[in-house]
């Protein structure tokens, strides 16, 4: 895993490749995750140590988080993967962060919604409209 800083149009944002997630800040204090395959516990125990800073430098930005996870084409995670990301998300995400998943079907995206039961959080089948709401919210 490789972490580095990048020269965006208004921050330097962190970026993060990993063999299974990268992870970058975009010039609007947006982070963005994208899942390279399946995920298991191993790899939710390298992604929050990564994310954490992330997620730090998006709220200094914004004042709250904003988070974009792209996990198109991924398999369904193990029940034991939810219960690590359930985990993270309740140490990591503050109540006023803001995330948008992008997933492949609409009963994904149901799915999400009663799996990881943020105060704002959406799911999504498109990137764009992903990143739209966050814009907005």
């Amino acid at each position: 895993m490789l972490g580095h800083a990048i020269a965006g149009p208004m921050l330097t944002a962190f970026a993060v490749e990993d063999p299974s997630f990268s992870l970058t800040i975009d010039h609007r204090h947006i982070v963005r995750v994208r899942v390279h395959g399946g995920l298991s516990p191993a790899i939710m125990a390298r992604f929050w140590p990564a994310f954490a800073p992330a997620i730090a430098e998006s709220r200094r930005g914004r004042g709250h988080g904003k988070v974009m996870v792209d996990r198109r084409g991924a398999p369904t995670p193990t029940p034991d993967t939810v219960a690590m990301v359930r985990a993270g998300m309740a140490i990591h995400y503050a109540p006023d962060d803001r995330l948008a998943i992008v997933v492949d079907s609409t009963p994904l995206k149901a799915q999400i919604r009663q799996q990881y039961a943020l105060k704002h959080r959406e799911a999504f089948l498109s990137r764009d409209a992903a990143l739209a709401w966050l814009e907005n919210n």
